[in-house]
Parts: C-alpha cells; structure tokens; sequence
C-alpha cells in the first residue's frame, strides 16, 4: 500500500492521496497489483477509478 500511495502522491499529489481510502480498504491482491501497474499510465484520479471498477466488475483493461 505504501508503494502505491507514493506513486499516487508523486503523480496526482492530494487528489491521489485522496483516493487511498477507497484504495485501501481493497483486500484482493491481483486488484492492488493491478492497480499498481496502471499508476504508471493514468493522468487523472477518474482513469484509476476505471482500473478497479472495472477489474472488480470482471471487465478487462
């Protein structure tokens, strides 16, 4: 979690670190991994939103 709250922060700044408390009651591995992985395209805090909706909704990125 701690790597993913820095990235957010270095990248959205408060908006990122903002989204951690939806982010951080996610208990599904693969999700956060996802997650993870899709920081390193995402430009806004709704296109990270879209990552795990969908991931969750079993829809593919």
């Amino acid at each position: 979690m701690l790597g993913i709250s820095a990235i957010l922060e270095i990248k959205l700044g408060t908006e990122g670190l903002q989204l951690m408390a939806e982010i951080s009651e996610l208990e599904d591995v693969e999700l956060l991994e996802s997650i993870l992985t899709g920081i390193k395209t995402l430009d806004t805090s709704e296109q990270l939103r879209q990552i795990y909706h969908n991931v969750e909704a079993g829809v593919e990125r």
